[in-house]
């Protein structure tokens, strides 16, 4: 049985605190590691990611590199997608090893809040709760065809004290599902 649920998502507004939802992030996942945004040295990059969307596989090693290139900030994998089987998600997480951890949002609790519809969606949140940046990681929804990179621009921006120049973009990618599949 389906069943389908219809949410009022409120967009959350450049600059504004993070929902309250999530404010002073402190999420356990199945292996109870805490997560929480005023750790990182400058801030953290929430991406929200699926396994089985072509997009989001195709940006796992340009995260992978960002990850590396960037140290100081903290960066979060966050999967929602509830028509995703959790034995093919787990599988595909460890597969594709990312330097960071990935959460299980069984719920869509973190998506709704962030108001994230695809992946991969990512976000760039202030130690002090704040969302700097929200969008897309690149130009195209397969990153190896991509323009621009918009989340490295970014980070270079804020790792070097400037203020970030595009603090929205268009986020290209798979939705992230809020039903079930039977």
């Amino acid at each position: 049985m389906k069943f389908i649920i219809f949410l009022c998502l409120l967009p959350i507004h450049l600059w504004a605190s993070v929902p309250s939802a999530i404010n002073g992030l402190s999420i356990s996942d199945d292996i109870n590691k805490e997560i929480h945004f005023k750790d990182a040295e400058f801030a953290t990059i929430v991406v929200f990611l699926s396994a089985t969307c072509p997009c989001s596989d195709s940006h796992i090693p340009y995260l992978k590199k960002l990850k590396a290139e960037f140290p100081k900030f903290n960066f979060v994998g966050i999967h929602s997608n509830m028509d995703e089987d959790e034995k093919v998600t787990k599988k595909y997480f460890r597969k594709v090893s990312l330097p960071f951890e990935v959460i299980q949002d069984t719920d869509v609790k973190m998506a709704d809040s962030f108001g994230a519809n695809k992946t991969p969606h990512a976000f760039i949140i202030s130690k002090e709760n704040k969302i700097l940046y929200e969008g897309g990681v690149t130009s195209s929804a397969k990153a190896h065809e991509a323009s621009h990179f918009h989340l490295r621009d970014a980070l270079s921006d804020l790792s070097t004290g400037r203020k970030i120049k595009t603090k929205e973009v268009r986020t290209l990618g798979c939705m992230i599902s809020r039903e079930k599949e039977s």
